[in-house]
């Protein structure tokens, strides 16, 4: 739920810079098509500027659309850090905020088809029937 709305705060702005650099091929994989053709996917190892090495498929560097990949995830670690110290909130005006939960430690049951929430005090008066 929260990736997406990264993803949306994210696209608003211009595309971010490509922090990954080409290391050196690592290998191709090949995949069955559903048509029955057989297809060979480039993978590279790629390096972050952050220092972190990973293999990437050579097509999602490539690529310039909104599923390619520009790092190794520290982007999207930093943008959900900058997120986080915006202090946005999606939620806004919707809820009770600073208050306790009505049934913050308690049990559900169900007693002649309603549903309760009880305590464990109240819970052992229903079951032993102790008043």
């Amino acid at each position: 739920m929260i990736s997406s709305f990264i993803v949306s705060v994210w696209m608003r702005g211009a595309m971010p810079e490509q922090r990954l650099k080409f290391v050196r091929f690592v290998e191709f994989k090949e995949y069955l098509r559903p048509s029955g053709r057989k297809e060979r996917i480039q993978y590279n190892l790629y390096q972050c500027v952050c220092g972190n090495q990973k293999v990437i498929r050579k097509s999602s560097v490539t690529d310039k659309n909104n599923n390619s990949s520009f790092s190794c995830g520290c982007l999207r670690m930093e943008n959900l850090q900058k997120i986080l110290e915006k202090g946005l909130n999606r939620h806004k005006g919707k809820g009770k905020t600073g208050q306790k939960a009505h049934n913050k430690g308690k049990v559900r049951i169900t007693l002649n088809g309603k549903i309760r929430y009880v305590d464990d005090r109240e819970l052992a008066e229903i079951y032993y029937g102790v008043a």
